[in-house]
């Protein structure tokens, strides 16, 4: 089986006052239809130091990495020092790597784009069309995405966009590593395309 290891967001309990990491239960049962084994990371690994850190990740023998979504960039600076960590690691070790809306927009900044404010694209859901060649990929996707990148970033290509020209997905030109702005989990049911395209990245 196997192995992805997934990111978090924060919580803060209003009542209690802790601080917690936390991740969509739907994103974890689109992983297990496809009979992969989500491991979720805390954001207090950033912490850690280098060796401690890649010690941990060693121990674990991921296959995969997701970025998940929620939260814009800046809000909580453990997830995005977090995130930058993972994904030096498994570029480093080449690895797939797979960014979800927020988690596209990390990937992106890593290798040197930057973002715009978009409008119309929270709570919707809007076409998307193929850049290339490859065809799989859903004609409509869901929008919950306030900023999306300016430009794609060095050696990836656009592979899709939606109809007002926003870059909706990128993929690397070389190594197993996309970004999709849409959700996956928040697809009723799942959609046979992105967990056939989710496959071919993992596989």
């Amino acid at each position: 089986m196997k192995k992805i290891i997934i990111t978090q967001r924060f919580c803060k309990d209003i009542k209690t006052g802790e601080i917690r990491d936390s991740v969509d239960i739907e994103l974890s049962k689109f992983l297990l239809k496809l009979y992969f084994l989500p491991i979720f990371i805390p954001n207090v690994l950033a912490e850690m130091s280098d060796t401690h850190f890649s010690k941990i990740i060693q121990k674990i023998k991921p296959d995969g990495l997701i970025l998940s979504g929620g939260e814009d960039i800046g809000i909580n600076i453990r997830r995005d020092n977090l995130e930058k960590k993972l994904i030096k690691y498994f570029t480093r070790k080449k690895k797939p790597i797979l960014g979800i809306c927020r988690g596209m927009q990390v990937l992106s900044i890593f290798f040197g784009s930057n973002l715009k404010k978009v409008k119309n694209h929270v709570n919707t859901r809007h076409e998307c069309k193929p850049q290339t060649k490859d065809k799989l990929f859903p004609r409509s996707v869901n929008s919950y995405h306030n900023y999306a990148i300016k430009k794609c970033p060095k050696d990836f290509l656009v592979t899709t966009k939606s109809s007002d020209g926003t870059i909706e997905s990128i993929k690397h030109l070389k190594y197993k590593w996309e970004g999709w702005m849409w959700h996956p989990e928040r697809d009723k049911p799942f959609s046979k395309c992105l967990k056939n395209r989710a496959l071919k990245i993992f596989k």
